[in-house]
C-alpha cells in the first residue's frame, strides 16, 4: 500500500504538467523532448538540494530528538535556507532559457517552470519516502500537501521571469515566493501531524493559485489578446484601484476594521475554548499526535478560519463600503500587527502565522464581498 500510494504521488506532479501543456494554447512551443529534459534537470536539482538540506541539518543536529530550540532552528531552516536553496535551484535551471530568451511571455515561462518543478517534486516524493520519512499515511499526506506550494510558488516566479519588465519585479517575487514557500513547508513537514489540518485550507488555496497561473484563457487560445494583473500593473492602475473610481479610501474604518477583526477572532477563539472544555478536550496535547493532538487543532482551526469571513462581513455591513478594499486592508494590517507580536513572544508561531495569512486574507474578502452594499 505504501509503494501505491508514493508511487501514486510521485506521479501527481508529472500528470499535471502534462495537462498543462495539453491544454495550453502555446503547447507547440514546449515540445516533449525539452519537457522531459527540464523535468530530468528537476530531478537532479531535487536531489542535489535534498542531500545538502540533510547534511546541513546533520552539522546544525537541529533534527536531533530534544534538541535545545529545534522549533525556532527548524522554522528558520526551512525559510532561511532549504526553501530559497531549492527556488534557486530551480532558477538555476530555468535560467539558460531566459538568456535564449526562449520565454517570450508569462505563460510560455510558467509552462517551461513547470516541467522543471514536475520532475523536482517527482524525485522529492520518491526521496523523502526512501531516506527522509517514515512509511505511513502521515507522511503520504505531507508530500501530498507539498505538491500546491511547489507549483504555485515557482510558478509565481515563472510567471514573472517570461514578463517583458522582469527586472523590475523578479528578485522580489523570488524573495516573496521563497520565504512563504518555507513557512508553508515548515507548517506541513516540521510540526505535529495535528498541525496538517492548518495545512490543508493552505494547500487548496495555494492549488487554486496554481490553476490561475498557470491556466491558459480562452481568448488567448483564439488567438486574442489577454489582460494580466502581472503583465498591465502601473501606478495608475494601483492608485485608480485605491481611489474605487473616484470615490477615497475610508481609513477610519480600515483602523475600525482592524478592532472589529481582533474582537471577533478573539470571540471566536473564546468559544472554542470553551466548547473545547465543554466536550472534554485538552488543548496542551496540540503537539501529540493521534486525535488527541488533532481534536484541539481542529477546533481552533475552525474557530479562526470563521472569524476571518465573519470580520469581513461586519466590516462591510457597517461601513456601507461599495468594495472590499478597506475589509481587505482591515484584514492585513491586523495580520501583520499579530506577526509582530508573534515575533516577540512566541517566534516559532510567527512561520504559521505567515503560512495561513493569505487564507485568512482571502476568506475576509469574501465575507466582504457578501456583505457589501449594492443599492
Amino acid at each position: 500500500m505504501t509503494v501505491l500510494l508514493v508511487a501514486l504521488l510521485a506521479a501527481l506532479p508529472l500528470a499535471f504538467a502534462a495537462w498543462l501543456w495539453k491544454r495550453s494554447g502555446v503547447s507547440a512551443r514546449l515540445p516533449w523532448q525539452l519537457a522531459l529534459i527540464l523535468a530530468a534537470l528537476g530531478a537532479m536539482v531535487a536531489a542535489a538540494s535534498f542531500w545538502l538540506e540533510r547534511q546541513a541539518l546533520s552539522f546544525t543536529a537541529l533534527d536531533a530528538p530534544g534538541a535545545r530550540g529545534a522549533e525556532l532552528g527548524l522554522s528558520l531552516f526551512s525559510v532561511l535556507f532549504a526553501a530559497p536553496l531549492e527556488e534557486a535551484l530551480k532558477v538555476a535551471v530555468a535560467w539558460p532559457l531566459y538568456l535564449s530568451r526562449r520565454l517570450t511571455s508569462g505563460r510560455v515561462a510558467a509552462l517551461h517552470v513547470a516541467a522543471i518543478v514536475a520532475g523536482f517534486a517527482c524525485a522529492e516524493c520518491l526521496l523523502w519516502q526512501a531516506w527522509g520519512g517514515q512509511p505511513g499515511w502521515v507522511d503520504g499526506a505531507r508530500l501530498g500537501l507539498s505538491l500546491p506550494g511547489h507549483f504555485f510558488f515557482s510558478g509565481l516566479w515563472g510567471y514573472v521571469l517570461g514578463l517583458e519588465r522582469r527586472d523590475r519585479y523578479f528578485a522580489l517575487v523570488w524573495l516573496i515566493s521563497a520565504a512563504l514557500r518555507g513557512a508553508y513547508d515548515h507548517l506541513v513537514f516540521a510540526r505535529s501531524p495535528a498541525f496538517l489540518v492548518i495545512a490543508l485550507p493552505v494547500a487548496v488555496l495555494l492549488a487554486l493559485g496554481a490553476m490561475l497561473v498557470f491556466r491558459e484563457r480562452e481568448d488567448a487560445l483564439r488567438g486574442r489578446p489577454t489582460s494580466s494583473l502581472l503583465e498591465h500593473a502601473s501606478v495608475g492602475a494601483v492608485r485608480s484601484a485605491l481611489s474605487r473610481h473616484g470615490k477615497p479610501v475610508m481609513f477610519h474604518w480600515i483602523l475600525l476594521g482592524i478592532l472589529v477583526t481582533f474582537g471577533v477572532t478573539l470571540v471566536f477563539l473564546g468559544l472554542a475554548v470553551y466548547l473545547g472544555h465543554s466536550w472534554g478536550i485538552d488543548f496542551a496535547l496540540a503537539e501529540e499526535d493521534g486525535l488527541e493532538g488533532l481534536l484541539p487543532v481542529l477546533l481552533l482551526v475552525v474557530a479562526l478560519l470563521l472569524a476571518f469571513p465573519f470580520s469581513g462581513y461586519l466590516i462591510a455591513r457597517a461601513s456601507g463600503v461599495a468594495s472590499v478594499l478597506e475589509p481587505a486592508w482591515a484584514t492585513g494590517a491586523t495580520i501583520l500587527v499579530v506577526l509582530g507580536v508573534f515575533s516577540v513572544t512566541e517566534p516559532s508561531a510567527v512561520v504559521i502565522a505567515l503560512a495561513i495569512a493569505p487564507v485568512g486574507l482571502t476568506l475576509a474578502c469574501v465575507g466582504a464581498w457578501l456583505g457589501l452594499d449594492r443599492t
